[in-house]
C-alpha cells in the first residue's frame, strides 16, 4: 500500500497520461459510456457522438481548457436535449475518474479539472449561456472548486468563503482599489484549495500533527498554487495562494519570503485567514473570542503579519466586537498595543493559519 507521501507526491504528469489514455482508448471508452447511459438512464446515443465527446474531454484536460468541451456541448446541443447532453458529460467524467484511479495518478488534480470542465459545459447547456470566458468562466471555476472542497470538508469550505469576505473588508478599508480588492477577495476564497490533496488521515486528525504529518499539511499552499496555475481563468491567484503562509519576518513557508518579497495580496489573505481560523471552532480546540484573537494578532504584528494590515484587521474586528453583545469580549484592555502578549500565551492554530 502506498503511504501518504506517495499519495502526495503523485506525478503531475498523471493528468496528461490520463488524457492520452482517453484518446488511445476512445472507442472502448465511448462504448462503455453508451452502455452505462442505456443501462442506467435508458438514454440512446450514438457511439460516434460519444467518441467525439471523449476526444474533446481529453483535449480539455490536456490543454487545461474547459472551452474545448464547452464548444462540443454547444455543437451537440443542437441535436440532443439538455438532459441527454448533461448525462453524456457526467458519465464521461465518471469513467475518466475511474481511469485515473486505476492508473494511480494524481487523482485529486484530475478530479479538480473534471469538475471545472464539467461545470463549464453543463452551465452552457442548462442555462444557454452564449460563452463561458472571462468573468463567467472564473466564477464557474471558483464555484466548482468550492463545491469539491465542501464535499471533502465543509468546515474548510466555510472558512475559505469567510477568509474571502475578511480579505475584501481589509482591502476596502485600505483603499486598495476595485481591481485589487476583487483579486484579494477571490484569492482569500481560494487560499486553502490545496487541501483537496491532503490525505484524510491528516486533514481530519483530531489531535496534534506529528512532524511528518505537519510537513505534508504545509504543502497545501504549494498544491493550491499548482492547481490554480493550470487553470487559465484562475492562474492569476496562484502566486497569492502559494505565499499566504509566508511570515513578515521570513520564518514562514514554503519559501521563507519576508516583507515586500511577499505580495500585498498574500499579506492581506494571511491576516484574514489567521483571524478567521482562530475564531472558528475546530474538533481539537474551542474558538478564540474576538478579544483573544485580536491579542494574538497583536503579538504577531510585525513578525508573522504585516503590521499595517494587522492594524486594519484589528480595527475591523474591534468594530464588530463593539457592535455585538458578547460580554466575553469586554475585558480587552485599551492598552493592548503597548503591552504585547508573550509569544505562545495564546497558542496559534498553525494547522489552519
Amino acid at each position: 500500500m502506498r503511504d501518504h507521501d506517495d499519495l502526495y507526491e503523485a506525478p503531475h504528469s498523471g493528468r496528461a497520461h490520463v488524457a492520452e489514455l482517453l484518446d488511445e482508448r476512445r472507442t472502448q471508452i465511448a462504448d462503455d459510456i453508451v452502455a452505462r447511459l442505456r443501462r442506467c438512464d435508458e438514454i440512446m446515443v450514438s457511439p460516434i457522438v460519444v467518441r467525439t465527446l471523449v476526444h474533446a474531454l481529453a483535449r480539455s484536460i490536456t490543454e487545461s481548457s474547459p472551452e474545448i468541451l464547452v464548444h462540443w456541448s454547444r455543437m451537440v446541443h443542437h441535436a440532443h436535449s439538455a438532459p441527454v447532453v448533461v448525462a453524456m458529460i457526467d458519465t464521461a467524467c465518471e469513467v475518466t475518474e475511474e481511469l485515473a484511479h486505476a492508473e494511480h495518478g494524481d487523482v485529486a488534480m484530475i478530479v479538480v479539472f473534471l469538475e471545472i470542465i464539467r461545470s463549464s459545459a453543463v452551465s452552457l447547456v442548462v442555462h444557454d449561456l452564449p460563452s463561458l470566458t472571462g468573468e463567467p468562466a472564473m466564477h464557474t471555476a471558483i464555484e466548482s472548486l468550492l463545491a469539491m472542497l465542501r464535499a471533502r470538508d465543509d468546515a474548510t469550505c466555510t472558512h475559505s468563503r469567510a477568509t474571502g469576505d475578511w480579505s475584501r473588508r481589509i482591502a476596502l478599508r485600505m483603499g486598495l482599489g476595485a481591481e485589487m480588492t476583487d483579486r484579494v477577495a477571490k484569492a482569500g476564497v481560494l487560499h486553502d484549495i490545496g487541501k483537496i490533496r491532503v490525505p484524510d488521515a491528516i486533514l481530519f486528525k483530531p489531535g496534534p500533527l506529528d512532524e511528518a504529518e505537519w510537513a505534508i499539511m504545509k504543502r497545501h499552499a504549494e498544491s493550491g498554487a499548482e492547481i490554480l496555475a493550470q487553470i487559465p481563468a484562475l492562474a492569476v491567484y496562484a502566486p497569492i495562494v502559494a505565499s499566504h503562509h509566508e511570515w513578515f519576518d521570513g520564518r514562514g513557508y514554503p519559501c521563507g519570503l519576508r516583507r515586500d518579497e511577499i505580495s500585498l495580496e498574500a499579506r492581506v489573505v494571511a491576516v484574514a485567514d489567521s483571524f478567521h481560523a482562530m475564531t472558528s471552532e475546530r474538533p481539537y480546540r474551542r474558538p478564540l473570542s474576538y478579544g483573544e484573537a485580536i491579542a494574538v494578532l497583536g503579538s504577531g504584528r510585525g513578525s508573522q503579519w504585516d503590521p499595517e494590515i494587522t492594524d486594519v484587521m484589528i480595527a475591523l474586528a474591534a468594530e464588530d466586537r463593539n457592535s455585538s453583545a458578547d460580554a466575553n469580549l469586554s475585558a480587552l484592555s485599551t492598552s493592548f498595543f503597548g503591552d504585547r502578549l508573550r509569544s505562545g500565551q495564546i497558542a496559534r492554530d498553525r494547522r489552519a493559519m
